[in-house]
């Protein structure tokens, strides 16, 4: 197990103790003002697009059930495995929504972030109030597993280890043995969020269970199928894309890293601008919707330009260390 005072050296290869990388706290003295203070949506706004979130998952479910009253042919088996897909990136995105109103960045209405955090967690069975304890740790603590409550709870899945062809293959071929769902597919249905959270809970996973009983195969297939094992995945390999291989260096700015995928590909797999993991880990308090002019601005600082998990075609240098207090 990685303690927090064994950082993980990227360029050397092995750990250094007893010190402390200091890039990330130059960045954030550089540019944390500059950043401050950016809008964050309107109350009307944010329901709204909670609201088109769940619209897309009941259009897709519902366009799916359409698909399976024709006959199965080899455009609609593809129909059908796609929206499968879609439905469980919706879902990502409502993990996401979470993900920004555990940080109060979502709602520019302080109030609205925590209650749309427990609808969204509700409808993923999960509680805000837990998870924005454990991600705040990931903050405060990231690659300590000791501490970092996030990827304690992930450690069996090792995305510490550096990323040899082995390594990669085994985060790959994973899911397809559901080596992953312990880790990923626990449901809480406490009512540490209140009562009325814990409520919607159960209605909804009774609700899911009475149209599954109801319409077997479309139930199977854009209700319990796109959950358990496509969100399931899909978290899973947007933890090892964030942090697999580096979270062990120390330092915010060589622990993640940013996804620079083209336009269509960052709104299907990585919604709500979940692409920009390295600007949100140095700067947790830019709204999502702001990330990317955020990285473009960053690009334009030499130590920032030379990280090749900030940016395309970087080259990596060696930070100093200095002692730590």
């Amino acid at each position: 197990m990685l303690k927090k005072w064994q950082k993980y050296d990227l360029l050397s290869g092995g750990l250094s103790h007893g010190g402390v990388k200091m890039s990330a706290k130059r960045l954030r003295e550089k540019y944390t003002r500059k950043f401050h203070g950016m809008d964050k949506y309107q109350r009307s706004t944010a329901w709204f697009i909670l609201a088109s979130y769940l619209f897309q998952i009941v259009a897709a479910a519902g366009f799916g059930a359409y698909l399976l009253s024709l006959s199965l042919t080899a455009w609609t088996g593809t129909a059908v495995a796609l929206l499968m897909l879609f439905i469980g990136t919706r879902l990502r995105g409502l993990n996401n929504i979470i993900h920004e109103c555990s940080h109060a960045t979502f709602s520019s209405e302080r109030a609205d972030n925590a209650v749309i955090g427990k609808i969204c967690a509700a409808l993923l069975f999960n509680s805000f109030s837990a998870y924005r304890d454990e991600h705040l740790s990931h903050h405060a603590h990231l690659g300590d597993y000791e501490h970092d409550l996030d990827l304690q709870s992930i450690e069996g899945l090792k995305l510490h280890e550096p990323l040899t062809a082995r390594v990669v293959l085994r985060h790959a071929l994973s899911p397809l043995i559901g080596r992953h769902l312990p880790y990923y597919l626990g449901l809480n249905m406490s009512a540490q969020d209140g009562k009325a959270f814990q409520t919607l809970k159960y209605s909804v996973l009774v609700a899911a269970v009475v149209f599954t009983l109801a319409f077997p195969l479309t139930g199977l297939l854009f209700v319990i199928l796109p959950f358990v094992l496509v969100y399931s995945t899909l978290n899973y390999w947007a933890d090892c894309l964030d942090h697999a291989g580096i979270v062990a260096t120390g330092d915010d700015l060589t622990a993640s890293r940013n996804i620079l995928a083209p336009g269509l590909l960052r709104w299907m797999f990585f919604p709500r601008n979940d692409c920009y993991h390295l600007v949100h880990h140095l700067f947790p308090h830019i709204p999502a919707r702001h990330l990317g002019q955020s990285h473009a601005l960053l690009t334009e600082d030499t130590l920032y330009a030379s990280q090749p998990n900030a940016v395309r075609g970087a080259r990596p240098t060696r930070e100093v260390m200095v002692p730590a207090e």
